[in-house]
């Protein structure tokens, strides 16, 4: 006697509902893991434009913030690489604007009499060590070795944020002033070997131009920008801050009063002791849920939009004031 003569598989109508419960299954999950990686997808982008704009506005603010320092007091008798004002700019009302800042941004190491340095075992034990009021040649102890003075676009330096001077000539580390240095700058000796180990720090004085170029890519250029088409020239440091940047507006506020105005309405540059920096930022990827409210704001400053896109981008749009310091 058989054991399974009773046995028997799936009928088909069996087999036609398990399939159509399986298939109902499996769409209902996939359609939620769909929804769900969309929304995981858009709220990245939005999380990504936030993070990227903030510190770019940040990066402008600090500079425009420092703009000034160390420049020198007639940039009318001392340009720096061309520029005779801290502040330069292009105003646009159909495109972004751009802004060039002039300070010592940036220590490229400290002040050492001619032909010495850290490893020259100079004795600090007389507290009067320096490098002495009149002095034209003079060492540097750089902080990267790759990025010195030299006597183009790197020639206006300021020791301790208190004596501008441009660099007439260079050997090595060691630099030659186009004017004497108007007081001592002592020598330090910071860890109590009696053996001086770092002195006073050097800035380099140059032009630093925010832009955003024709890929919507939002850079920082130093030196010798090119502040209408923002590229850079050969030597330049190009530095990319931001990406999908639609839009880089500021207005000023001039030293005689009043509020915030366009470019256009700035009387002289050189008058302008605030300035408010707007980024408009776009995400990457369009949200299919936000199909028809991609609209950027009706204006920012003095550019107007064009509301017809009705696209589907998360736009943000932020904004800071930055007062100038030096100025």
């Amino acid at each position: 006697m058989s054991l399974h003569e009773n046995s028997r598989g799936f009928s088909l109508v069996e087999l036609m509902v398990a399939i159509v419960v399986s298939t109902i299954l499996i769409t209902a999950v996939s359609a939620t893991y769909i929804a769900q990686n969309r929304s995981y997808v858009a709220q990245e982008s939005v999380t990504e434009i936030n993070t990227q704009a903030k510190i770019a506005i940040d990066v402008i603010a600090n500079d425009i913030k420092t703009a000034g320092f160390g420049a020198p007091a007639d940039m009318n008798q001392d340009p720096v690489n061309g520029l005779t004002t801290v502040v330069s700019f292009i105003d646009n009302n159909d495109a972004p604007d751009a802004i060039t800042v002039v300070g010592g941004f940036r220590m490229l190491g400290t002040l050492w009499p001619g032909g010495s340095g850290p490893s020259s075992n100079i004795s600090c034990k007389n507290q009067n060590v320096s490098v002495p009021l009149g002095s034209t040649v003079v060492s540097i102890d750089y902080v990267d070795p790759e990025d010195v003075f030299n006597t183009d676009d790197k020639s206006s330096i300021n020791i301790d944020g208190i004596n501008y001077a441009r660099v007439i000539n260079v050997s090595g580390d060691t630099i030659t002033l186009d004017r004497p240095l108007s007081q001592d700058f002592p020598l330090l000796d910071t860890d109590g070997d009696d053996i001086c180990d770092t002195g006073r720090p050097v800035y380099v004085i140059e032009d630093t131009t925010f832009c955003v170029d024709a890929q919507e890519t939002l850079r920082r250029i130093r030196r010798n920008a090119d502040i209408t088409t923002c590229t850079a020239a050969e030597n330049s440091d190009d530095d990319v801050l931001a990406e999908n940047i639609e839009d880089l507006q500021f207005a000023y506020v001039e030293a005689a009063g009043g509020g915030y105005i366009n470019g256009s309405e700035v009387n002289n540059p050189g008058d302008i002791i605030a300035v408010r920096i707007n980024v408009l930022a776009r995400a990457a990827r369009e949200d299919v849920n936000y199909g028809g409210m991609g609209n950027p704001p009706q204006s920012i400053e003095n550019r107007n939009y064009d509301q017809a896109p009705n696209d589907s981008f998360r736009r943000r749009w932020w904004q800071a004031v930055a007062t100038i310091r030096n100025q």
